[in-house]
């Protein structure tokens, strides 16, 4: 019961936990948006140099 207390007290964080842990999120989906972005991004440059490479053969 103790550690669940301080687990929620870690959470809460004086009452700015729902700012903290939300920007959190925000952050984390960013960084995923960002990753997913540059793989694609990669996988398009990369067909179209071997695009580019066929064409000059």
């Amino acid at each position: 019961m103790v550690l669940l207390n301080k687990i929620n007290l870690f959470l809460e964080m004086n009452g700015y936990g729902f700012f903290i842990w939300s920007s959190y999120i925000v952050w984390f989906i960013l960084l995923l948006l960002l990753t997913v972005k540059v793989i694609l991004r990669k996988k398009s440059i990369e067909k179209k140099v071997k695009y580019i490479n066929a064409k000059q053969r």
